[in-house]
């Protein structure tokens, strides 16, 4: 039996379609702190499940650090894709952002009607404390993939130090990648007889043809929802046109969506936009489901779905999109060790943010304390994350209250 840490296999094999939902729609339940939900990820489809290799995992995560969008929800829709193509990529990724969508629109329903935010408050600080343990976490195993070379720990420094400097996300891993595949030893790549060969022509004209229909199709879809409702519309191009170009995850997209929304259309008040992040931190899944509020405001309840389908849409296209190229020049000599380079400046940016969100939430002992309870749960006595997340809200509203 293959070991699913080890196992090169290129072609993961199907998951049923249905068995695929209810994971990834139980990781959204708990996918609170982005990139932190990288490990819970890992150990339920490597790990316990085997549906793919660790290898296969992490040339997903790579992949997913250069192409725009939410890392978490891309890594969701790379897997999906793996294994069951295309309506795969598409069922893991509805069903990991499902949770957090509905708990939003949840949310900013109570919230525009009633406004009170003092439990949430006092909720997203037992939260914060559980994220800074799952980014350990994630560092930590992470980590264990880019140690074996010293110009891996090398370019995760660097990474460190470019990130701190605040140079552009997108330029430090392609950097990364090119320092990586110019002076790092060459990576022997993995075949397999199963795995079919395409003329770069034909691939080419393929990805053409799918860019083409998928583009057509957004378009149209834009707009006849704007001969049913022209504000509707607007909303959809908006977050469509944010999803495009968020290189480098939801907080790029924050400071985009402000000045969209609250300098130039006024929808909502600076103040609101606030209270929204805020919502968006205490609710699972990534800071950018700030989408479905901002949505909601502005149109109600289908304002909030139009306004995540969109945000999330094409993130989600451009990975079903460069999959398959991506699985034809993986493994060259070339492209491995950029793999790679990528893989540890990704190790640079865990350890930036876990120090960032360690300096702002853990304020205080009881914060602290949390927090290593939460890392003890998790990475000594591998406890569910759901459990943790569960013990550390109560215990945040009670601690905290008092």
């Amino acid at each position: 039996m293959s070991n699913p840490q080890t196992d090169p296999r290129p072609f993961p094999r199907p998951v049923a379609r249905g068995e695929m939902a209810r994971l990834f729609l139980s990781l959204g339940l708990t996918a609170f702190g982005g990139l932190a939900m990288v490990e819970p990820i890992r150990r339920q489809v490597v790990e316990k499940r085997g549906w793919v290799s660790q290898r296969e995992f992490l040339d997903g995560l790579a992949l997913c650090q250069v192409l725009p969008g939410a890392t978490v929800v891309q890594l969701a829709a790379y897997l999906g894709y793996r294994l069951g193509g295309a309506v795969g990529a598409l069922v893991a990724a509805a069903a990991f952002i499902l949770p957090a969508g509905v708990l939003m629109l949840g949310l900013s329903f109570l919230y525009f009607h009633y406004g009170e935010l003092s439990w949430i408050k006092l909720i997203s600080r037992g939260l914060g404390a559980v994220v800074i343990a799952l980014l350990l976490q994630a560092l930590w195993n992470l980590g264990q993939a880019v140690r074996e070379h010293y110009l891996d720990l090398l370019i995760a420094l660097g990474a460190l130090l470019a990130f701190w400097l605040k140079i552009n996300y997108l330029a430090v891993f392609l950097a990364a990648a090119a320092i990586r595949s110019a002076l790092g030893p060459g990576m022997a790549p993995v075949r397999s007889p199963g795995l079919p060969a395409r003329r770069p022509s034909s691939l080419g004209l393929m990805l053409l043809a799918q860019l083409a229909a998928a583009l057509c199709g957004t378009a149209l879809a834009v707009w006849a929802l704007g001969h049913l409702d022209a504000l509707l519309s607007q909303i959809a191009w908006i977050f469509l046109k944010i999803g495009t170009v968020s290189f480098g995850g939801g907080y790029v997209m924050i400071p985009i969506l402000q000045w969209e929304v609250v300098d130039r259309l006024g929808w909502l008040t600076t103040r609101q936009f606030l209270d929204g992040i805020l919502l968006g931190y205490a609710t699972p899944g990534p800071i950018i489901i700030l989408a479905t509020f901002v949505g909601f405001w502005v149109r109600g309840w289908p304002g909030g779905l139009v306004a995540t389908v969109a945000v999330f849409l094409p993130p989600i296209l451009a990975v079903i999109l460069a999959t398959p190229i991506y699985q034809q020049v993986k493994e060259s000599r070339l492209i491995r060790p950029a793999i790679q380079g990528i893989l540890a400046a990704l190790v640079g940016m865990l350890a930036l943010v876990a120090g960032q969100m360690a300096r702002t939430a853990l304020t205080d002992w009881q914060s602290l304390a949390l927090m290593a309870g939460a890392a003890v749960a998790l990475m000594r006595f591998k406890i569910n994350l759901f459990y943790v997340i569960a013990a550390a809200a109560a215990c945040s509203f009670f601690i905290f209250k008092i």
